[in-house]
């Protein structure tokens, strides 16, 4: 899986399959015809039971803490963007000092330097993910797409992160004359 590839969603867009409904359908049909009206009021709760299990999901728990822990992992993310963004626009002393004194090569997106190309690649890569993640997580996902998208948020705040400080040490060490 690509770095910036959320994981798929099975089916229609829900990990419930319809053919156990189908089949339990057509078995209360074949109870109605042969019980008539029992047949039809014992089928009428068969359905509505296999209903009620195929789609009441017993790991919500388990779907919830997985949801607020890839929450936590996109706040990861968001905080590094906004540490970025605080250096590249922020208008204190400090950080107009570190920008144009310190390090003017982390705030250059051209700077040729491997470790702040990476870290720009890794910035846009991260962007685009924090867009598509909210909606993403809107969805009906089951468990393991949940563990699988836990996985990828981890991967990338930690990936971020780590450009980040070899950007800044990298912008550091080449000083104002980058050039």
């Amino acid at each position: 899986m690509d770095d910036d590839t959320l994981p798929e969603r099975s089916g229609g867009g829900s990990p419930v399959a319809a053919w156990p409904l189908v089949v339990t359908g057509f078995l209360c049909l074949l109870l109605a015809s042969w019980l008539k009206l029992e047949g039809i009021i014992l089928g009428a709760l068969i359905m509505s039971m296999a209903y009620f299990v195929l789609h009441h999901r017993p790991d919500g728990a388990e779907a919830e803490s997985l949801a607020t822990s890839i929450r936590l992992s996109a706040e990861d993310i968001a905080d590094v963007i906004e540490e970025f963004e605080r250096f590249r626009h922020g208008t204190d002393a400090d950080t107009v000092a570190d920008r144009s004194q310190k390090r003017p090569a982390l705030a250059d997106p051209d700077c040729s330097h491997p470790d702040i190309e990476t870290f720009y690649l890794e910035y846009g890569t991260a962007r685009r993910f924090l867009d598509r993640l909210d909606e993403r997580l809107s969805g009906d996902l089951s468990v393991p797409q949940l563990e699988t998208l836990l996985g990828v948020t981890d991967r990338k705040a930690l990936d971020l992160r780590d450009a980040w400080a070899r950007a800044r040490r990298a912008a550091l060490h080449l000083g104002a004359d980058y050039d």
